[in-house]
């Protein structure tokens, strides 16, 4: 934690930005997450270190932590978005239930080499991509059977 602390320090100091405390524990909440989280629960996470922060506050932080890729925004539904702790992690992909909101993450080589594939036909260069694939988990599948 202390390295990443470090290079988010870095990160801001430059772009002459201050590195407070409350974007210190917004920091300390999303690396101590695993898995998928909403603003609400980061929020609730940063208030339970003893920092006042709204979601607002919480809100406007996020862009700086994707622009240092210590997250990433996954899944949208309706007028939730979720987000997701990137430090350490290998690249994947998102199923969603639309049904109870459960994410499953997902490697599949075969989207890989595709896309790659497409993006050389019609001359791009890949430099990042995501796949969300939305559907109703078995879970959901086997309780609306009963």
């Amino acid at each position: 934690m202390e390295e990443v602390l470090t290079q988010f320090r870095e990160f801001l100091h430059e772009r002459s930005l201050r590195a407070t405390d409350v974007r210190e524990g917004i920091l300390k909440a999303i690396l101590a997450r695993g898995g998928h989280f909403d603003i609400d629960e980061l929020v609730r996470d940063v208030r339970e270190q003893g920092l006042e922060a709204s979601r607002a506050t919480v809100y406007r932080a996020l862009p700086l932590f994707k622009e240092a890729g210590i997250i990433q925004s996954t899944i949208r539904s309706g007028d939730r978005r979720c987000y997701e702790n990137t430090v350490g992690q290998e690249h994947h992909d998102h199923l969603f239930c639309t049904s109870c909101g459960k994410i499953v993450d997902f490697q599949f080589e075969a989207f890989e080499m595709l896309q790659r594939e497409v993006a050389s036909k019609h001359g791009f260069n890949l430099t990042g991509h995501s796949h969300e694939l939305y559907g109703i988990c078995r879970e959901c599948q086997a309780g609306s059977r009963q």
